[in-house]
């Protein structure tokens, strides 16, 4: 198994573990958790992404992280199979309470 770390301004934020078919993330900040799970083509492109992200002006509150739900620009649900404790609620209006 292989794996790097990715640190934005010399703190690590996260990691990257080596797959078939690119590199998982793995957040260990919460200002990366939107990333956590995405599977990259290679480690600059997740690099690049937690650059964008960290880079970006605080908002005023925090998302609930414990309910998201992908939208437009956000990964694909099949990026997310792996990992089946937390699954990805679903977009299907038949599912809502």
């Amino acid at each position: 198994m292989q794996k790097q770390v990715i640190e934005f301004d010399d703190e690590a934020v996260g990691a990257l573990m080596s797959e078939d078919n690119g590199f998982r993330f793995l957040a260990v900040k919460y200002g990366v958790w939107s990333l956590d799970g995405r599977l990259f083509s290679d480690p600059s492109e997740a690099r690049h992404a937690v650059k964008v992200l960290l880079s970006k002006p605080a908002s005023g509150s925090m998302p609930p992280a414990s309910f998201w739900v992908p939208g437009d620009g956000d990964p694909s649900r099949s990026q997310f199979r792996w990992n089946a404790v937390s699954a990805v609620p679903s977009l299907n209006s038949e599912n809502r309470v």
